[in-house]
């Protein structure tokens, strides 16, 4: 991914600024989410598998739903 960047200084600011157009944004966000999700795959990934009718009837216990 390439971004074009700007590097702003400005006296009302301690913390440099970046300012990039906004489809970079959006892009540069959806990637982050992106490894957000592969992350959140990966540390999951040793878990136990369960059918959906082990969960709707852990569901069912569980709230007392006929």
């Amino acid at each position: 991914m390439t971004l074009t960047v700007k590097h702003l200084k400005d006296q009302t600011f301690s913390e440099p600024m970046v300012i990039f157009p906004l489809k970079q944004y959006e892009n540069l966000l959806e990637y982050v989410e992106d490894l957000e999700d592969r992350l959140a795959v990966m540390e999951r990934q040793n878990e136990p598998v369960v059918s959906q009718d082990e969960v709707e009837a852990l569901f069912k216990r569980k709230f007392d739903v006929a």
